[in-house]
C-alpha cells in the first residue's frame, strides 16, 4: 500500500516501509472506505486513489480521467479474478467423488 503521511498516522503506521505495519494499515484504511461508501467498490477505488474528501461530496460524479481509468481497471481486474474463482469453485463442486469419471 502507498500511505500518505496523514493516513499512515491515522491507522497507526509509524514506519510505512515495515511490511506488517503497511499491510495492517492498508487493510484498516480499505475497511474504513468500504464502510464509508456502503460497500460500493467503485467509490472505494476512487477514494483510495484520489482521497475520500474529493469523492464524498460528489460520488461517481467526480470526473477526472485518471480516476475514471483507475476505477475501470480495478473493476476489470476484480471481475476477472472473481470469474476465475467462481469457475474453480464450480469445477470442484462438479467433480465426482473418488476422482472417477462416469
Amino acid at each position: 500500500m502507498q500511505h500518505m503521511p496523514a493516513t499512515a498516522l491515522t491507522f497507526g503506521v509509524t514506519n510505512r516501509f515495515d511490511l506488517n505495519q503497511n499491510i495492517r494499515g492498508g487493510v484498516a484504511y480499505l475497511a474504513r472506505l468500504l464502510r464509508l461508501f456502503d460497500g460500493d467498490l467503485r467509490l472505494v477505488a476512487a477514494a483510495y486513489l484520489t482521497g475520500e474528501s474529493r469523492i464524498l461530496p460528489v460520488g461517481l460524479g467526480y470526473s477526472h480521467a485518471d480516476v475514471y481509468q483507475y476505477v475501470n481497471k480495478v473493476a476489470q481486474l476484480y471481475r476477472e479474478k472473481r470469474s476465475k474463482r467462481l469457475h474453480v469453485k464450480v469445477s470442484a463442486e462438479n467433480k465426482p467423488e473418488g476422482g472417477c469419471q462416469p
